[in-house]
């Protein structure tokens, strides 16, 4: 049994290949995006798991490599809301969030659409 769980946890990472939109569509550069694993349904025991935060470039993409499972994903950018959303994680085949956000109402109120 020990072996069996062994062998899960050493499961091969899958590739998150995201891109970070506005609602029109168009990429926001260098939103940061924030990954928290979520141990539901994991027979692993927890270990010193920290959250994983990275950059999209230029062109709103972002890459990363995440092991089987279930995760709370955050994305902001300034001027526009943060978006939340769970990600379940498997082996077949690449992961490939779109991730759209919107003009924070606050940053439109006070400073239109100059941000």
């Amino acid at each position: 049994m020990a072996l069996l769980l062994s062998l899960r946890s050493m499961a091969a990472p899958a590739n998150v290949l995201g891109v970070v939109v506005d609602s029109e569509g168009a990429s926001i550069r260098n939103a940061h995006v924030v990954v928290h694993a979520d141990f539901s349904g994991r027979r692993t025991i927890r270990g010193n798991e920290s959250d994983t935060v990275i950059d999209a470039d230029a062109e709103g993409h972002f890459g990363l490599q995440l092991q089987p499972g279930f995760y709370d994903m955050c994305v902001m950018a300034d001027a526009f809301s943060p978006v939340c959303r769970k990600l379940f994680v498997n082996t077949s085949g690449i992961l490939r969030p779109r991730v759209q956000l919107k003009a924070d109402p606050e940053v439109m109120k006070r400073l239109g659409d100059v941000f």
